[in-house]
């Protein structure tokens, strides 16, 4: 099995070549973000996509 490694760009482009739609894609952080920020930020793009989340 042979993989290819794409840049985001062209894996955008090839998905929307064959006429397919990301979900959602969305930047939660970046390396200066802690990782409670980087949870917050999770947790706020899958709530705007529909996902349901249970603190525990």
């Amino acid at each position: 099995m042979k993989l290819k490694i794409q840049s985001i760009k062209n894996y955008f482009k090839s998905k929307k070549d064959r006429g397919l739609e990301p979900i959602f894609f969305e930047k939660i952080g970046d390396k200066n973000t802690s990782r409670d920020e980087m949870l917050e930020n999770l947790i706020k793009a899958l709530k705007k996509n529909g996902w349901t989340y249970k603190d525990k």
